[in-house]
């Protein structure tokens, strides 16, 4: 496993503010057949913080799934998801992919909710809508799909307090999200060190620093974020108006413009 570091860099620059509706695309693999019973759960999950969405801050969550298989949300109250108290639900688990789980977990000692005999809850071919709400109203919890609108609607009289989202696959096959976000420039850029965001790239240069990246992205109207090799200096600028795809390459920074 790779251990990542979130960086951050001021830009001393004016910026234009505003809300911006971003679209992250996140490709999760093939966890296997594991769940809130499996040892250490949480890290086979995909915290949303990496890709610097917080859904805490809205208590909801829109998002297109694509899987043949199992789609699992794990909500804690952690925003590594590092705890032993969350919610996990399950999406399109059984016989034809019909029921939802909703599980409530304070260590290994678990509440379930099931919901089944739905259709078209998943699929290998086309992506499948959710919202995911919790606060609406003190400990409720429900999703929503475009098909079969209101599927689960839980109350918790001790809810836990959410503030991490992860993602997962598993039970046979991977699969693609696209997470919504409002999101507002605050004026810095958010890397993770040793990944490449591999999306069409504006330009290409060599700069002295980073710092000097993000300026140069700074004074690009359509520029979203950039590459930066501390080996080589390059520097590539990554056009704004597209899905976050990230890759892990050592050698590699990739910042994108923070937002609150």
């Amino acid at each position: 496993m790779i251990t990542t570091m979130l960086f951050k860099l001021a830009v001393l620059a004016i910026v234009g503010y505003g809300n911006i509706l971003e679209e992250v695309r996140i490709v999760t693999a093939n966890s296997g057949n594991v769940d809130y019973r499996t040892p250490n759960i949480t890290n086979y999950y995909t915290s949303l913080s990496t890709f610097q969405i917080f859904p805490a801050y809205t208590r909801s969550l829109k998002f297109r799934i694509k899987t043949c298989s199992a789609a699992f949300i794990l909500l804690s109250p952690a925003t590594n998801l590092q705890s032993s108290q969350f919610y996990e639900i399950c999406i399109g688990a059984g016989i034809g992919h019909t029921t939802i789980y909703y599980r409530k977990v304070i260590d290994n000692i678990k509440n379930q909710l099931v919901a089944g005999g739905y259709t078209d809850l998943l699929s290998c071919e086309e992506y499948k809508d959710y919202e995911l709400n919790w606060g609406l109203s003190y400990g409720t919890i429900n999703i929503r799909s475009e098909n079969n609108g209101v599927i689960v609607y839980w109350h918790d009289t001790a809810p836990i307090d959410i503030q991490g989202v992860g993602i997962m696959t598993g039970w046979g096959d991977g699969g693609t999200w696209i997470v919504e976000h409002i999101s507002l420039f605050n004026g810095q850029y958010c890397g993770v060190d040793g990944t490449y965001g591999d999306m069409t790239i504006l330009s290409i240069t060599t700069k002295p620093s980073e710092l000097s990246c993000a300026l140069g992205c700074e004074s690009l109207q359509d520029c979203m974020g950039f590459n930066t090799n501390r080996k080589t200096s390059e520097c590539q600028f990554i056009a704004r108006g597209q899905s976050v795809v990230k890759s892990i390459d050592l050698d590699w920074t990739c910042y994108t413009k923070c937002f609150n």
